[in-house]
């Protein structure tokens, strides 16, 4: 009995790590599949947040029947969805188009930029900025949300079987929870998790949109080419933490110094749209969103690294909420209080003693 008690620690580390390289490999092997799961699940989830906010409407004092509740939310979505793809295949066809001619300008562009600023010899980055190819960068950007696209059989096929299975998710988490943890405890950890996933959704939709509008309106204001496109984009990257914001500025950035041979017209447009993530992303944001998550910034760029060399672009927006949801769950229970703690951002964790 002593020698498997004094390799058993040793032996449950091996299978721990054996499992966790296993799951990780189904994720990656299995993302054409996985990705649209998860998706489903975000736009089920949704359906049901909208279907619970239009309860609260009274119409003649009585609220609206759950099937016309869930009737009305699915149509919301899916005409938002629809109207956002045909907005982006349309104006990333004409981005495209032109995006030749913006690669054509981006030496003369560095030559420009060169001109206004006080250098005898200016920096030798001209062979680093030559080697970026604007139109592949492009189809990159319409090559993954033409996929999104393409799934969307698949997705609606797992949201319609979500809700054909969501009455019995109550009676089957009671089942796994009979015997190994109190009923009540299980249905607390999901309700946190609901409220922080909501309000972390609802706060990041707003500040996106906020910072969405008020970038789109300084670029058509200057004059800038394909300016909703670039303001619906600058909303859609602001789900993505960190990598997000710089790229929703650098795509604008880089164009308005093609575009525009006046300094003034490249300030305005640069100096607004940082102006703009800085504001809402520093101050607003934070501001809103409190320290209801607490996730450690470095912990946000790890999840941001991993989760996107797993699944890509989907995988940087779902990375936050998979982390939130990930730290809630270890910090109910004694054995993973640890590892929430480290995902944590001041180490301190709400959950069960």
């Amino acid at each position: 009995m002593t020698p498997d008690t004094s390799t058993s620690p040793l032996l449950r580390s091996f299978l721990w790590l054996g499992i966790t390289v296993t799951i990780f490999f189904i994720l990656h092997t299995g993302q054409k599949l996985i990705i649209p799961f998860i998706l489903a699940v975000f736009i089920w989830y949704i359906i049901n947040v909208l279907s619970f906010a239009i309860m609260r409407l009274k119409i003649a004092g009585k609220s609206l029947p759950a099937s016309l509740r869930y009737i009305a939310s699915v149509l919301v979505i899916v005409g938002i969805l629809s109207l956002f793809f045909s907005f982006i295949t349309q104006n990333v066809s004409q981005v495209i188009q032109v995006a030749p001619e913006y690669q054509e300008k981006i030496e003369p562009m560095i030559d420009k930029v060169y001109g206004w600023l006080p250098f005898e010899e200016p920096p030798p980055i001209k062979e680093f900025v030559a080697q970026f190819d604007f139109s592949a960068l492009i189809k990159s950007v319409a090559g993954a949300l033409g996929g999104l696209a393409g799934n969307a059989g698949l997705i609606s096929i797992y949201v319609m079987f979500l809700f054909l299975e969501q009455r019995s998710f109550g009676p089957k988490i009671k089942g796994m929870a009979r015997g190994n943890i109190k009923e009540n405890e299980v249905f607390k950890i999901i309700e946190q998790i609901d409220r922080d996933t909501r309000k972390y959704i609802g706060i990041k939709t707003l500040s996106s949109m906020t910072t969405g509008v008020l970038s789109y309106a300084i670029m058509a204001w200057a004059g800038l080419d394909f300016a909703a496109f670039w303001g619906l984009l600058i909303f859609f990257f602001n789900f993505i933490p960190t990598v997000g914001s710089i790229l929703a500025t650098a795509f604008p950035s880089v164009l308005a110094l093609i575009q525009f041979e006046e300094p003034s017209k490249v300030a305005v447009v640069i100096g607004g749209i940082v102006a703009t993530q800085v504001l809402v992303g520093n101050l607003l944001e934070p501001r809103l969103m409190g320290n209801s998550l607490n996730l450690s910034p470095l912990v946000i760029l790890l999840s941001l690294s991993l989760w996107g060399s797993l699944w890509g672009v989907p995988g940087m927006f779902l990375c936050v909420p998979i982390t939130v949801i990930a730290m809630i769950i270890c910090s109910h229970f004694a054995q993973t209080r640890p590892i929430a703690v480290l995902l944590s951002g001041n180490g301190k964790i709400k959950g069960a003693g």
